[in-house]
């Protein structure tokens, strides 16, 4: 007898070669250098292909969500992609992907490309709950992976919003006014501070929901149990 083996996804491919293209696209528009030491690559670029690479991105994307094994794919492809970014942007000072001479830009990217990947890679959004007597209708709630993805980006989110704000009040109340002559580089020590502080809280956020669901389900089984006994 045979055994029954899951259908392969007619869509894994097409997604990928999507996303090679794009690659390929930003190549040769001058977006993906590997010799730029001057830090004015963006004088290089190419933006119709730019544009183009990027609608070639989202088609990627869009194509990897018919089905789950291609969204899974295309995500594997963002994680890798993502890993090759951080290597070459710490080994190679000549490595220039989408960003002309601020190396934020290329953080930014970073942590938007892993986070895409997060949620791609998620294995199932949704879990259904047994029936009951009480609920003859499974109900349907967040898996665990997807709540990670949300508390994730959440988190990173709330972080980079207190970055900005606490280097923003710095520079006004310290580095501003007419007696005030200089730069401010200093400023980001106090986003640093505020993005800190916004990590502790959202994480203890995190960890109080998680729990407060955890005590909920113990409730509920109890009450199931002692129904159905």
């Amino acid at each position: 007898m045979n055994a029954t083996r899951a259908p392969r996804s007619k869509f894994v491919l097409p997604s990928l070669a999507l996303m090679g293209a794009s690659l390929i696209t930003l190549y040769a528009g001058g977006f993906i250098q590997f010799d730029d030491t001057s830090g004015f690559g963006s004088d290089r670029w190419v933006m119709p292909l730019g544009m183009f690479a990027g609608l070639l991105a989202l088609c990627a994307v869009g194509v990897g969500l018919a089905d789950r094994t291609a969204r899974q794919a295309v995500g594997g492809a963002l994680a890798v992609l993502d890993v090759v970014l951080v290597v070459q942007a710490i080994g190679n000072d000549g490595f220039r992907f989408i960003w002309g001479g601020d190396e934020g830009e290329l953080f930014y990217l970073q942590v938007a490309l892993g986070i895409a990947a997060l949620f791609l890679l998620t294995p199932a959004f949704l879990t259904s709950k047994e029936a009951t007597d009480k609920n003859p209708r499974p109900a349907r709630s967040l898996s665990a992976w997807a709540r990670f993805a949300i508390y994730v980006s959440a988190l990173v989110f709330a972080m980079f919003v207190a970055f900005f704000t606490g280097t923003a009040h710095f520079q006004t109340t310290q580095c501003s006014g007419p007696g005030f002559d200089g730069e401010c580089d200093i400023a980001v020590l106090e986003g640093l501070l505020w993005a800190g502080i916004a990590f502790m809280v959202g994480t203890i956020s995190i960890v109080i929901a998680e729990v407060a669901k955890a005590r909920r389900q113990r409730g509920e089984r109890r009450l199931n149990g002692a129904a159905s006994a």
